[in-house]
């Protein structure tokens, strides 16, 4: 990527001479593995009417298992910007502009006011990222491990259904940790679904490739989550 060597740059850094400190950093299901399922060319969820893109959008169909890495992120970027943004005015004008009385939000976590003094969106946010981020949590898995952190996960889920509120200035913050809380769960359900080591999906416990796990694994619900494969992925020539 051309901007690479700027970060170099501003720091006084030459990458190829000198020693620079590598860090690792935790972006959930942002890099090119996971996110909002897509089911048709126009990338549309199951979601009527909803239509996702770039980051927010699963990209397994064009890298796999692995994340795409940069010209393959921006392309995607752009190519699902534009299919998500045709499909979505399509959608549209097939609506058309009927009543909206007959709409309800379909939101209710973080929407209320608050009903439990100091249980907040920090400290939600602070406890899923507890069970989160640390690597022999969520980078050298095992099933105990994340079994673990999944009950933790769980119980941190039923408080926030139950209590989370906020004022409507502080809704936004209070459904971003309601969202973390969510995708945590998803991401470790589908972990100890997958009982191999495939792509990004590592796992100390299965270290192997499986060839009979050749799917994706999907995975929704709220208060009750699901897993359920895909149907197994075929093999393609294409063009070197």
């Amino acid at each position: 990527q051309p901007n690479f060597f700027l970060q170099f740059d501003r720091r006084g850094i030459d990458p190829f001479t000198d020693k620079f400190e590598v860090g690792m950093l935790a972006e959930g299901t942002v890099r090119g593995t996971g996110g909002i399922n897509v089911v048709d060319d126009d990338c549309a969820a199951s979601v009527p009417g909803l239509f996702a893109a770039g980051d927010a959008a699963t990209r397994e169909r064009i890298c796999g298992g692995f994340t795409g890495g940069g010209s393959h992120n921006a392309a995607w970027a752009m190519s699902s910007g534009s299919w998500a943004g045709t499909g979505a005015a399509r959608y549209a004008l097939s609506v058309g502009r009927g009543s909206t009385s007959g709409l309800r939000g379909a939101g209710t976590v973080g929407l209320r006011n608050p009903a439990r003094t100091g249980f907040t969106a920090d400290y939600v946010v602070k406890a899923a990222q507890a069970q989160l981020i640390p690597f022999d949590k969520n980078y050298l898995r095992s099933g105990d491990r994340v079994s673990a952190a999944l009950a933790e996960l769980e119980s941190l889920w039923g408080a926030v259904s139950a209590d989370l509120g906020a004022d409507p200035a502080g809704r936004m913050a209070a459904r971003q940790a309601a969202a973390i809380t969510a995708v945590g769960r998803w991401i470790y359900h589908s972990t100890l679904a997958r009982t191999e080591t495939r792509g990004m999906s590592k796992r100390d416990d299965y270290p192997e490739l499986d060839g009979t796990q050749h799917h994706h694994v999907l995975t929704g619900g709220l208060d009750s989550v699901w897993t359920r494969t895909s149907e197994p992925v075929g093999s393609a020539l294409v063009a070197s």
